[in-house]
């Protein structure tokens, strides 16, 4: 069956011990979490997954975890790296593992040097050796370079790139993507702030960190679209955007006031190495519900929140 990118798709945390190592136990209840959820696959090893402070190892486990837990639902990994070669290599270990596509982020230490044409040649030369599709990967916040639409244009057209994930909550660099590339070109919007704009522009999935602390809203919101009531659709945005912003700009005491019913869906941060501390989903504590009463109200449909002590 080909690969589809369709609905919301949380982007994996990866949970730690007090020691620093993976907390497999608590990645696997996640996970188990999300199955009764309506989600449209799952992100392993992304950015909200801190994949660039992970060993190799590691990923390697997080990958196999994953997809014995996930199912029949897409797996998507991230598979970039600075090099040409080591993306190939990590791409094919993936799409051994069980991957139905690979996540490519865009290689950008020596940023002067990431032309149009050397993207493109770093790209095709990945997609002509993956054994699973590829999705490009735009997130220039962290690497500092926005994705031109040319090269997505350029791009869209190899056989084996199958769609790409744009998260720079920039709505006109989406639609000037999406008015350039082909139908079979799937887009993921990466940014929760714009997702319901990005559902307006014909883009079908998110893979948004809000889904992981509170996926049924998220998804909620995607099937609100999809049955065209456009007035849920928004209602429910503006009632996630509060979670959005707390889970993405790291503002703890937001977090704790407005949605700590939501802390299972994180999972405990104590890692003994400050680098290797999720920088972008805050811990929460506490037992207060504010945050399910916000959802409830504007959804209008039952979601249980759950304490911390859970």
């Amino acid at each position: 069956m080909p690969f589809r990118l369709r609905g919301v798709i949380p982007p994996l945390v990866t949970p730690f011990r007090a020691d620093g190592s993976l907390d497999l136990a608590a990645f696997e209840a996640n996970l188990e979490a999300y199955a009764g959820s309506d989600l449209g696959g799952y992100l392993v090893l992304g950015s909200n997954g801190e994949a660039g402070s992970l060993e190799e190892d590691e990923k390697r486990v997080l990958v196999r975890v994953a997809r014995a837990a996930a199912g029949a639902r897409p797996l998507l990994v991230g598979t970039g790296r600075e090099s040409t070669r080591a993306t190939v290599a990590f791409t094919r270990q993936a799409g051994d593992a069980g991957a139905d596509a690979a996540l490519v982020l865009t290689p950008h230490y020596y940023k002067a040097q990431m032309t149009a044409d050397a993207l493109i040649r770093h790209f095709e030369a990945v997609a002509d050796a993956s054994p699973i599709p590829v999705l490009l990967y735009s997130v220039p916040q962290f690497t500092g370079l926005p994705f031109p639409p040319g090269v997505a244009a350029t791009l869209s057209q190899h056989p084996n790139v199958g769609g790409m994930k744009e998260s720079s909550g920039d709505v006109g660099l989406l639609a000037r993507i999406r008015a350039v590339v082909p139908e079979r070109f799937q887009l993921a919007c990466g940014s929760a702030g714009v997702f319901l704009p990005a559902l307006c522009l014909g883009v079908p999935a998110g893979v948004l960190a809000v889904a992981c602390c509170a996926p049924g809203p998220t998804s909620a919101l995607y099937r609100a679209f999809e049955a065209g009531d456009l007035a849920r659709a928004r209602r429910l945005h503006e009632a996630l955007l509060p979670l959005a912003l707390a889970v993405s700009a790291l503002e703890p005491e937001l977090a704790r006031e407005i949605h700590a019913a939501y802390v299972r869906y994180i999972g405990e941060y104590c890692s003994a190495d400050p680098a290797r501390l999720k920088a972008t989903v805050p811990v929460l504590a506490g037992t207060d519900d504010s945050g399910a009463s916000i959802v409830n109200e504007v959804a209008g449909e039952p979601w249980v929140a759950a304490s911390s002590a859970s």
